[in-house]
């Protein structure tokens, strides 16, 4: 009996020995296991137009802070609990800055940023974001573009943002927005010729198009060159390009303007293109 005994505990001994080791809970056993990190923290934020306490509805707001990189989405805390909070997905994301548009619904408040794999932050604070209208854009003169003699530029299925993305939306914004995945055909809106295929910082890649009434057409933050040039004869709908974010722009969208005779910077006068670019989308 008593030599059974002693077998079993060598038995024992000799497992307990080759045992791998077991490592503390959430420790990194640098063995190629997951490793999530610090949740992120906020610091501070400031409104893309300008101002670091209050930002209007439908802005783009820049949180920055740590671990922001994995960052999925940011809420805008309210006043009433969890029922008027907002929630919007990064634009853009980097360990240290997130870059999200403030939804048209978000209240006063903190601002928090939320990671599936690290965790939420802390809320902002005593630091709160003052969430403002969106200043109503001015009422413009209609386009002297006929509407029906048009294509729709964007082939897909698109967005026009909000206010703040309209004519007259703020920032002396000269265009009208549209939202578009990254890579989506651009056609020409109107026949005319190409009076401008460059880069420029702010406008990105753009091509600017002279239709036959003089009147003229701009399309910016393209995701590469224009691929027709100067000079070149186009007819509506053959494409010039591809939807991007080049130049000053966060999210892929065209910016789009329409200017009277004698056209673009060249006496010409910026109109609003919602009304034309709603009548050539509903055309198809």
């Amino acid at each position: 009996m008593s030599t059974t005994l002693t077998s079993r505990c060598a038995l024992a001994a000799f497992a307990l020995a080759f045992a791998a080791p077991v490592s503390p809970a959430g420790a990194h056993t640098g063995t190629g296991g997951a490793s999530f990190g610090a949740r992120p923290t906020v610091k501070s934020f400031e409104c893309v137009g300008g101002g670091r306490s209050q930002c209007p509805e439908g802005e783009l707001l820049r949180v920055r802070g740590e671990g922001l990189e994995r960052a999925d989405s940011v809420i805008f805390l309210g006043r009433n609990g969890g029922s008027d909070d907002r929630r919007a997905r990064p634009a853009k994301r980097s360990p240290h800055r997130v870059v999200v548009r403030v939804p048209s619904s978000a209240r006063t408040g903190p601002v928090r940023v939320v990671s599936r794999a690290a965790g939420a932050s802390r809320a902002s604070k005593p630091k709160r974001l003052r969430v403002i209208e969106a200043p109503a854009p001015a009422a413009q003169p209609a386009p002297v573009v006929p509407a029906g003699e048009g294509v729709f530029p964007v082939r897909a299925r698109h967005d026009f943002g909000t206010r703040t993305n309209r004519f007259g939306g703020g920032r002396g914004h000269q265009g009208q927005d549209v939202f578009a995945p990254c890579g989506t055909p651009l056609v020409a809106a109107l026949s005319g010729v190409v009076t401008w295929a460059k880069f420029q910082a702010r406008a990105g890649n753009y091509a600017v198009i002279a239709a036959d009434d003089g009147t003229s057409q701009a399309y910016m933050h393209m995701l590469k060159p224009a691929t027709v040039e100067r000079g070149a004869r186009v007819a509506a709908g053959q494409q010039i390009g591809q939807v991007g974010e080049t130049g000053r722009a966060t999210g892929c969208h065209l910016h789009f303007e329409l200017w009277t005779a004698p056209g673009w910077y060249t006496g010409g006068k910026p109109v609003d293109p919602l009304p034309a670019l709603q009548a050539w989308a509903a055309r198809g």
